[in-house]
Formats: C-alpha cells, sequence, structure tokens
C-alpha cells in the first residue's frame, strides 16, 4: 500500500494534471478560470481569499525553495536561532492560512447562502482537501517540532527520487501516520487540479501586456455620496435629517478593525518569540541526558544510543527521541558523534570492519575521528559534549539540534 501511494500514486497525480489540464485547456478554454463567486457575495470572500492565497503563496514558496536548494537551505536552517524564526514563522503563515480555508468554507455553509447555490460537488471536495492540507500543516509544525529540518532529510530526497524517475520511498514510509497523510493529500490536490477551478493557477493573463488599453468612463464616482442637484435644493426640506451610512460601510468597518486585532495578535505571538530568540534574550534548555553505566561502553567500541532531548513539550512525540555513536576511547574518554550526515541528514552507519562510518544515502565516508573521507559531506559528523557523572554517561542535549561543540 506504502508503494501505491508514495510511488505510484504521485506520478498518477501529475500525469491526469497535465493531461487532462491541457485537454481542458484547449478543449474547454471558457472553463479555464477560476468562476469567481465574488458577484454573488464579496464581503466574506475578501477575508478568505485574501488570507488564503498570501498565505498559501508563502508557504508553498518555502516548500519549493528547501527543495531546489537543499545544501543552501541546510546552512539555514543548521543555527538554532533561524530555524527557531523560520519554524515561529512557519506557524504564523499556517495559522493565517488555515482562517482564509475556513472562511471560505464558512460562506458557504448557510442554506440561504448565495455562494452555495454556485458551489459544485468538485468545489466541496476541492476545498475539504484543502482545508485538510493547512489544517495537517499546522499540526505538524505545532506538534511534530522542527518540520522545517525533518522535511529537508525526508521529504526532498523522497520528491527528488521521483523528479529523476528513480522513486525510494525509504526516507518517508517510516514518518507518522499524520505526516504522511499530508504529503498524500498533497498529491491528492494536483489530481484535481485539471478537475476543478483550481486551473486558474496557471492561467496567466499575459496578453494583457500587449493588448489595448480599455477606457473606463464614470458617469458618477462610486466613492462620494450622492449630492442633490442644486436645481432641486428648494424640493429638499430644511428640516430633512441627513443621509445614514449604509449598514455595508458599518459591518466593513467592524471587519476591518477586528482584522486589525486579530493581525496585531498574530503578529505579536510570531513577533515576541522571534525577537527575543534574536536578541539572545531566550536561550534553548540544555539538559544532559543519561546513556548508561560507564562500564557497560567496552573500550574502543562504538556503538549506537538513543536518548531524549530537552523538549518540555509534552507534545514532541517522535522527533523528541533522538540518537548518536557513542565510542568509549579510554578509561573515562568517550566521544559521542551525530547519527546524521553532514550532506543531507541521513543517518550514517558504523561499519566496525573498516572503522568508517558511511551514509546509505549519498555514499558519504567519514572516517573513526568524524573527518571526511570522501563523498558529498561538506564538514564532520557533529560531535556531542559527554561527561561523566557518578559511573553514568551524560550526554548534552537540546531541544534545538546542537551543531557544534
Amino acid at each position: 500500500m506504502q508503494t501505491f501511494f508514495f510511488v505510484a500514486f504521485p506520478y498518477i497525480a501529475l500525469i491526469l494534471a497535465v493531461g487532462v489540464g491541457l485537454y481542458r485547456y484547449f478543449a474547454r478554454r471558457f472553463t479555464y478560470s477560476s468562476l469567481s463567486s465574488e458577484l454573488v457575495e464579496k464581503k466574506y470572500l475578501f477575508w478568505g481569499s485574501v488570507s488564503w492565497h498570501y498565505g498559501i503563496t508563502l508557504i508553498l514558496l518555502a516548500h519549493l525553495l528547501v527543495a531546489l536548494l537543499p545544501a543552501p537551505s541546510r546552512l539555514v536552517l543548521g543555527n538554532h536561532t533561524r530555524l527557531v524564526v523560520l519554524e515561529l514563522t512557519g506557524i504564523g503563515l499556517g495559522l493565517y492560512c488555515l482562517f482564509g480555508i475556513v472562511a471560505l468554507i464558512a460562506r458557504r455553509l448557510p442554506n440561504k447562502s448565495a455562494a452555495r447555490s454556485v458551489t459544485s460537488p468538485m468545489d466541496w471536495i476541492l476545498l475539504l482537501a484543502l482545508g485538510y492540507q493547512a489544517f495537517s500543516g499546522v499540526g505538524i509544525a505545532m506538534f511534530e517540532r522542527w518540520g522545517a529540518a525533518w522535511y529537508l532529510n525526508t521529504a526532498v530526497p523522497w520528491l527528488w527520487s521521483l523528479a529523476i524517475l528513480h522513486p525510494n520511498a525509504a526516507t518517508v514510509t517510516g514518518l507518522p501516520f499524520f505526516i504522511q497523510t499530508h504529503f498524500i493529500n498533497g498529491f491528492l490536490v494536483i489530481l484535481l487540479f485539471p478537475f476543478t477551478r483550481l486551473v486558474h493557477v496557471v492561467s496567466l493573463p499575459l496578453e494583457y501586456l500587449w493588448r489595448p488599453y480599455q477606457v473606463v468612463i464614470w458617469n458618477r464616482d462610486p466613492r462620494r455620496k450622492q449630492l442633490p442637484c442644486p436645481c432641486q435644493a428648494s424640493a429638499v426640506p430644511a428640516s430633512a435629517p441627513p443621509p445614514l451610512e449604509p449598514t455595508d460601510e458599518k459591518r466593513r468597518r467592524s471587519l476591518t478593525r477586528i482584522g486589525i486585532l486579530v493581525g496585531g495578535i498574530s503578529a505579536a505571538i510570531v513577533g515576541i518569540p522571534s525577537l527575543a530568540f534574536l536578541l539572545g534574550l531566550r536561550k534553548a534548555p540544555r539538559e544532559w541526558r543519561p546513556l548508561g553505566a560507564v562500564d557497560s561502553f567496552p573500550v574502543g567500541q562504538t556503538v549506537e544510543v538513543s536518548f531524549a532531548d530537552a523538549s518540555p513539550l509534552p507534545w514532541a512525540g517522535v522527533t523528541a527521541k533522538t540518537a548518536a555513536w557513542l565510542r568509549r576511547d579510554g578509561p573515562a574518554q568517550f566521544t559521542a558523534f551525530s547519527i546524521n550526515c553532514t550532506h543531507l541528514g541521513c543517518p550514517v552507519r558504523w561499519l566496525p570492519t573498516a572503522n568508517l562510518f558511511m551514509c546509505p544515502c549519498h555514499g558519504g565516508v567519514f572516517y573513526k575521528d568524524g573527518t571526511v573521507a570522501s563523498g558529498p559531506p561538506p564538514k564532520p559528523l557533529v560531535t556531542y559534549p559527554v561527561r561523566l557523572n557518578k559511573g553514568i554517561v551524560e550526554i548534552l542535549t537540546s531541544p534545538v539540534p546542537i551543531t557544534t561543540v
């Protein structure tokens, strides 16, 4: 089943998206648009459409840049402060995007809604798929911490393997089911592309660049209130009350104020912690974690050890567990190497017969001291601080990945 969803299904979705999309463009050109419902209701459409489009555009751009530029992305995400700031920014954009799609769905729910009357079954399917994608993305960002880091080491290699027609789903099949559904639903949205109004994404009005100018003449200025003609001034009673402010304008003012308030709160939630990390006001907590008794590690041997990071968050999930390679060099000398290759983060293996660390993903090789022997890794394996405490070997860990000693 995993072979179908992570190997066959992506190709099926892409082939249908391109093939049926081209057919619809040439055979049914009139439907190749967003079929906007602005004419039937645009107040809630404005709040949903603006937040959804701005939020999803920035999120997709971030996903695309990391996938196309994995090496620079690793350098950016390898810094503690930048990783935290980007994670908080991603959560903020995800919530902004989720608010937009919920608003777009909610405007179509009332039975008397004009927008509901023009909503097709495929529109509902697409809205639910997009809603789940936004919901699962926010859930992953909040409950499966440091998604930006593990996305680079799991999803990106899988996507590249699909792109070069050598599919390898080994890096994603071991992820939690919730994360896997996020990937599968992403390709489901691609599959729905040619069958829904989503095709307007690639409908670019390039002809607007060379078409003749369109002249618009207003019979009246809609931004100004209509004033009575001077010739009719005598017909207006002197005691006539001033015209009442339209209800729509009041509602628009209220929604604007609510939007400013919600935006300010969201900016504070994201901005204050980010500023605190940038200024060094908050430090990532580090704790010493026990690995075992000193006598349980033979001198000269390298063994894999696992430990929990210093995260105080109860929803850390599988990301709270990590591993390292521990070598006992002497009676009281220990060295701990990160299990992740410095190329794209794949877990390295220790080959005792060759005294080498080997990365199975891209052929990176490290000497027993962690320095690069061959292959694409740009720097040696990361080492963790190790100490002995009352006969117990302990390793220094942090909720943010430690990249320097």
